[in-house]
């Protein structure tokens, strides 16, 4: 009987609730048609934007065998205001995993000098005289040294492995003065900087617009892209070597999709805007000469919320 008591107490507050006054607003829907239009036209221009760009950037993948030098030619357009980049992939490659990650030390990698820190190759403590001069742990031993070189229509290119952003550099407290001598210690950093997905990407070199120009080159026409590459890596049976051009959103694919996410957004927006100018003109043809101002709008709604079934609750202005 208690059970049922309260149940019966619980039925009547929500009978009560229901006939308690409360206030729902009522928008201009010809108000929220102008701000979706808006969105909806900006999101579409950006969204096209985008995917337009995203064609004019340049995306080349190449396998590379384990332990072979192999030379590639590709003929390709490329764009003199892009710059071109240059990077490796290893498909199914974790480096993700807590143990994987968590297999360094922070305290040598900022280390002026690496047997400042006497530790073995797995970042244990040892004795001073047995401390390695290079960096312990799992992700350094796994780094990726493979040799590429690019020339254009016989002409070497020389790309920089200056990778990092300036901030990056100036501003590191992770790597010490003793990491910065390491050869290409930038394309080591970036290595050693863990990426979550299973199929790693990581930036080898780069070639900015102006070193492009330097080449004196016709970029109108095609140009034939020379790739070297050489290398092995004990933990990879092969390696994709990717030619790319960014853009300002990232490489060809990523700036394809957002452009397509910008472009669905827009289209979401422009039909609800013309869903709310639908409403607006609904009201205007039912009401008639009474909706003269925003009040009269207002009033449209709310009369048009008491249609709703089951709404019993009073409305005020």
């Amino acid at each position: 009987m208690g059970f049922l008591s309260i149940d019966s107490k619980f039925s009547s507050s929500s009978f009560m609730q229901q006939q308690m006054k409360h206030c729902i607003p009522a928008y201009n829907p010809l108000v929220l048609s102008c701000v979706f239009s808006v969105l909806g036209i900006s999101f579409c221009i950006f969204g096209s934007m985008l995917i337009q760009q995203s064609k004019q950037l340049i995306y080349f993948k190449m396998r590379h065998e384990n332990g072979q030098t192999e030379q590639r030619q590709i003929s390709l357009h490329l764009n003199q205001k892009q710059p071109l980049a240059l990077y490796y992939q290893i498909p199914g490659f974790y480096q993700n995993i807590r143990s994987y990650v968590q297999s360094f030390n922070m305290t040598q990698l900022a280390s002026n000098k690496f047997t400042d820190v006497p530790l073995d190759e797995n970042c244990e403590l040892t004795t001073p005289d047995k401390a390695i001069n290079y960096p312990c742990g799992l992700i350094y031993k796994t780094r990726v040294e493979d040799i590429y070189t690019i020339s254009i229509n016989n002409i070497p290119l020389q790309m920089n492995a200056k990778i990092l952003h300036k901030h990056d550099i100036q501003f590191n407290n992770y790597f010490g003065k003793a990491f910065k001598q390491l050869p290409n210690w930038q394309q080591v950093a970036d290595w050693m900087l863990p990426a979550p997905f299973k199929d790693v990407q990581k930036a080898y070199s780069a070639a900015s617009q102006e070193e492009l120009a330097l080449l004196n080159i016709n970029f109108t026409n095609k140009v034939v892209i020379e790739l070297k590459m050489s290398g092995t890596h004990n933990y990879s049976a092969f390696r994709n070597v990717v030619v790319a051009q960014p853009g300002l959103f990232g490489n060809k694919f990523e700036t394809y999709a957002l452009g397509k996410m910008n472009l669905a957004f827009g289209i979401v927006c422009t039909v609800c805007a013309l869903l709310y100018l639908i409403v607006y003109i609904y009201l205007k043809v039912k009401e008639g000469p009474r909706i003269k101002d925003s009040k009269g709008i207002k009033h449209a709604i709310i009369k048009l919320q008491r249609t709703e079934p089951g709404v019993t609750s009073q409305y005020t202005d």
